[in-house]
């Protein structure tokens, strides 16, 4: 299975894939159509890519401009494709990356000497972590069918750690999750692909006036209607 970036500096670059591990990375329809929602947020961007496989989510941010991207994989085979690929895009993806094998559910705290990037307040102390402004949230489908209001909670968890007006991208299977059980409190933007769903959360009144305009006019053909 080949693995192409969509847009940005490394538009068109091939990526490996991990084999045998059951990896699912999002098809590329699918990450360009996340991106062209996410526009203008990735540029300069914190960004986690969870259960990251070979990275793609993460490494299209890279591409996309980035300024740092933490990968977390618990898998070892996995994490040496995910060198590999941001190696063999040079030293300035390489740069941009952090790489940790561990739990995605519970990412380290991204301190500003941790992360290698100063922290968005200067005034802030030195062990202060640096949210993420994007989480790539990519659980095996399987854990989140098994569980799936478990898994829910713990990316409302996540999302609590993001940058004001961060998002939280979370993958799973078509039909697991719906709208009602994401709750009031939060702005959710549930899109299916096929089989595929994704979760654009964020905390209640902070999803971008564009998506908002969207719901609006979506509300307003339903009265119509």
């Amino acid at each position: 299975m080949s693995l192409k970036i969509i847009g940005g500096e490394y538009g068109g670059r091939v990526l490996k894939a991990v084999r045998g591990l059951g990896t699912r990375p999002l098809l590329g329809q699918v990450r360009g159509a996340l991106f062209n929602i996410l526009q203008d947020r990735v540029d300069g961007a914190y960004v986690w890519d969870l259960f990251a496989g070979t990275g793609a989510s993460g490494i299209e941010a890279l591409s996309r401009g980035a300024a740092r991207v933490l990968f977390v994989e618990k898998n070892g085979k996995a994490l040496d494709v995910l060198r590999d690929n941001l190696r063999m895009l040079g030293d300035h993806a390489e740069d941009r990356a952090c790489l940790v094998r561990g739990d995605a559910w519970e990412p380290p705290a991204m301190t500003p000497a941790v992360f290698g990037a100063p922290a968005r307040d200067e005034s802030a102390a030195p062990d202060a972590e640096v949210g993420p402004d994007l989480v790539f949230l990519d659980p095996p489908y399987a854990l989140v069918s098994e569980d799936p209001v478990k898994c829910l909670a713990k990316a409302r968890r996540l999302l609590e750690r993001t940058a004001p007006h961060g998002c939280v991208l979370f993958h799973f299977a078509a039909g697991v999750l719906d709208d009602d059980d994401f709750g009031d409190d939060l702005d959710v933007d549930l899109r299916e692909w096929g089989t595929t769903a994704i979760a654009l959360m964020w905390r209640g009144g902070e999803a971008p006036e564009r998506v908002r305009r969207r719901w609006e006019r979506e509300e307003g053909r339903e009265r119509a209607e």
